[in-house]
């Protein structure tokens, strides 16, 4: 196993906390590093320690439903990790309504995740 099986998820838990405690800069930085993730195991992690990083300032039903999606996907999307690295950094200038964005993120999530279960149904 290679550094990034460490290094990854770690990142996403620090960045999580960030998000937790408000911490809009250094979460950004960490967000900077996750955007580019391979999809593997560890960086699945990442994101799922990011997005639970959320509920903090979110409605915690759209982050579980995020979470939850996450999970039936199976695979990183940087998208929701640029978003996010995006409103981190807008945060800093101006409100940033994090219940309106995880649930924005979540629907497009599960919109992904109902495509995938759909094509590898056709696939079995």
């Amino acid at each position: 196993m290679g550094r990034t099986a460490y290094l990854t998820p770690a990142l996403g838990v620090a960045a999580g906390a960030s998000l937790w405690f408000g911490l809009w800069p250094v979460a950004a930085l960490f967000l900077a590093f996750l955007i580019g993730g391979r999809r593997e195991g560890p960086t699945l992690i990442a994101d799922l320690a990011t997005f639970a990083g959320l509920a903090g300032h979110a409605d915690v039903l759209w982050v579980a439903l995020l979470l939850a999606a996450t999970a039936v996907v199976r695979v990183h999307d940087p998208r929701a990790t640029l978003v996010i690295f995006v409103a981190a950094v807008l945060a800093l200038f101006a409100y940033v309504d994090w219940t309106i964005l995880s649930g924005l993120l979540a629907a497009l999530t599960w919109s992904r995740a109902t495509l995938t279960l759909r094509r590898r149904m056709r696939m079995a």
